[in-house]
């Protein structure tokens, strides 16, 4: 359902896999995709496709645009049922209840979704436990079992990404953009630029 002007919340998804072409015993073995809601459109490219195709929804011709809709979002389900089969594989570790378990990979992908939007401010631990709604004593090494990564690693990753994209745009100085990152001076941001990608930011702007 979709109306003008109204503000989309949130949605439920029906997925018939024979539709899509996928193995079914795999992916209905699952159980931690089904009946679960999550917090994630940032960190997804399943929730991104979703997001961006719920505010282009007028746009698509339907009889032209279908097959590559549904293939486009049929690789971003494949590619998050991988996502949720090695975040499942962490959880088992913690507890076996699957309810527990749908109930821990809600609260990360809530911690996850907060790094995504807020990774140019800066963010702690007591403030992603309390997001999350997990203790902090346990928060850092679920985190980390989950995701391959600690919280600061994220957040570090998504600023040097954006730091890339950035430098690519002439009219920005570096000292801008290590202030737009949240980095408290443009000395800090070089050194992680350059232990991130192994070149200080000032080569990488001449070199691309």
């Amino acid at each position: 359902m979709f109306a003008k002007n109204i503000q989309t919340g949130g949605f439920c998804l029906d997925i018939n896999p024979e539709l899509l072409h996928i193995e079914l015993s795999d992916f209905l073995d699952n159980d931690l995709l089904f009946n679960q809601p999550f917090s994630g459109v940032l960190p997804m490219q399943l929730g991104k496709s979703l997001y961006d195709f719920s505010n282009a929804f007028s746009i698509y011709n339907f009889k032209q645009d279908s097959i590559d809709i549904i293939q486009i979002f049929k690789e971003n389900l494949l590619n998050f049922h991988r996502e949720m089969n090695i975040i499942g594989d962490a959880v088992q570790g913690i507890t076996k209840k699957v309810n527990t378990q749908k109930s821990l990979i809600s609260k990360l992908f809530k911690a996850r979704e907060y790094i995504h939007r807020y990774y140019t401010h800066k963010i702690t631990l007591d403030v992603l436990a309390k997001v999350s709604g997990i203790s902090k004593f346990h928060f850092a090494r679920v985190f980390k079992n989950c995701f391959s990564k600690t919280p600061l690693e994220m957040q570090e990753q998504l600023r040097m990404e954006k730091a890339k994209t950035l430098i690519h745009k002439d009219h920005i100085s570096l000292t801008s953009i290590a202030d737009q990152l949240g980095y408290t001076d443009l000395a800090l941001f070089s050194k992680r630029f350059k232990k991130y990608y192994k070149i200080p930011p000032s080569r990488y702007k001449i070199a691309r």
